[in-house]
């Protein structure tokens, strides 16, 4: 267990910023955790770390044990960083259609990946690989996720917002282990309200068909996962594709913060409370240069009408 030691370093105490904005007439602020300082350059990491410490801990997982895993691609880059450093051969299950960067990733921290149709035919291909005795990691159900996020995150930015009154948490739902993790904590520790994004195009958490195919890659539109604890979400905002990518592109390219499209998402919802709010930024561009956020073309009045001012580090 000692190797968890020097691991957790790598993934602790990523840098939160707080940006200063202008909409509607009104300046507020966002503060964010800027998680691509961590291992792998996402959040994930620390929901890798505490169900690769919890396992190893709890005598369900060993060196030289399989690991399994159906993902969108950052919680499978963590999950195979890790796992390279406790010798766990590791198989992803990933949607053909992520990022090219994603995948390329995966096989270069040594995954075996094999592409699926959609995240619901990964979910599926699971069982046969437990049953050949393969550990799963279950991130969508597994509550070492939520509590990396409890016990790690949550503490780290409440330590840097001692002299801050944020009235929002805002987070989109993947697994929700960062959305309730974090939510929990802060909800009860500052009296904040608990704001959840999930896609305009496929609005699962409001059971809103059609569900169709989207662009917020890591923000989840097949299903509901278990990990979602509705009785502490205050509200559920919906954002478009257009408006996430512009979002992030205008982050990147007026504050220098090159950040993936669902942070934009997630800074977009910030803005939308009307309040000052806390969120993160769970990765950077560099995992979505062949996607849309490249296409300069892409337009959205909601993030025009946005200025962003500056942004300081706590």
């Amino acid at each position: 267990m000692k190797q968890f030691k020097h691991i957790k370093k790598l993934i602790s105490n990523t840098p939160i910023i707080e940006i200063k904005y202008k909409f509607e007439n009104k300046i507020n602020y966002v503060y964010a955790k800027c998680e691509w300082y961590s291992l792998t350059g996402s959040i994930k990491d620390k929901a890798a770390y505490q169900i690769f410490y919890d396992a190893y801990k709890n005598g369900l997982l060993k060196t030289g044990d399989k690991v399994v895993e159906a993902t969108s691609g950052n919680m499978g880059i963590s999950i195979c960083a890790i796992a390279n450093l406790l010798n766990n051969p590791v198989t992803i299950l990933i949607p053909k259609n992520v990022s090219i960067e994603r995948k390329q990733l995966l096989k270069l921290y040594g995954a075996t990946v094999i592409e699926t149709n959609n995240f619901t035919e990964s979910l599926k291909m699971l069982k046969s690989f437990k049953q050949q005795g393969y550990f799963c990691s279950n991130q969508f159900s597994n509550p070492s996720n939520t509590n990396a996020h409890s016990l790690i995150t949550a503490k780290e930015i409440l330590k840097k917002l001692k002299n801050k009154s944020p009235k929002y948490f805002v987070s989109g739902v993947g697994t929700s282990g960062t959305l309730i993790g974090i939510g929990k904590v802060l909800k009860k520790k500052l009296n904040l309200k608990i704001i959840a994004l999930q896609p305009s195009a496929s609005k699962i958490l409001t059971n809103n068909p059609p569900f169709d195919s989207h662009e917020l890659q890591g923000l989840n539109g097949e299903f509901v996962p278990m990990l979602f604890n509705k009785n502490i979400v205050d509200n559920i905002f919906s954002i478009t594709n257009n408006d996430a990518i512009a979002m992030s592109q205008k982050l990147c390219k007026f504050l220098s913060l090159g950040v993936g499209i669902s942070s934009g998402a997630n800074f977009l919802g910030c803005v939308l409370t009307g309040k000052n709010a806390v969120t993160v930024f769970p990765d950077d561009n560099k995992k979505y240069l062949t996607t849309n956020i490249s296409n300069t073309s892409i337009k959205s009045d909601l993030v025009d009408r946005i200025t962003l001012l500056n942004f300081k580090v706590l």
